[in-house]
């Protein structure tokens, strides 16, 4: 029972996110390194939430610690920033086009498509 309510106390707590202020993010599940990682485990892996507004990246659920890149077609990076806090990142206005941004927590990278 303890167990349970604990899974249940987990699951509402990443289920709350900060406030939307434009469109969600979908980012892929994680590219693990396994050589990083170690031996698997049963834990869940909770993909992080991120919202963009025109060039405003908001930053909320299972970010705080990540390094988010934007990466132009030939997979340079051409932005990145390491997240302390949960918050607004304000983009250069100098990107324009689609862009992969990835997202990494340790040894998972999560990966998306945004278009500014």
């Amino acid at each position: 029972m303890k167990k349970v309510l604990i899974l249940l106390l987990f699951c509402i707590a990443t289920v709350m996110y900060a406030e939307q202020s434009g469109n969600q993010i979908n980012l892929s599940a994680p590219i693990i390194d396994p050589d990083l990682d170690g031996p698997h485990t049963r834990m869940p892996i909770f993909v992080p939430v991120l919202y963009l507004d025109g060039y405003t990246l908001t930053a909320g659920n299972g970010t705080l610690g990540t390094t988010i890149q934007l990466l132009d077609e030939d997979g340079n990076v051409v932005f990145s920033t390491y997240i302390y806090v949960e918050g607004d990142i304000e983009l250069p206005t100098t990107l324009a086009g689609t862009y992969t941004i990835e997202v990494i927590r340790g040894s998972q990278t999560f990966v998306g498509e945004i278009t500014l």
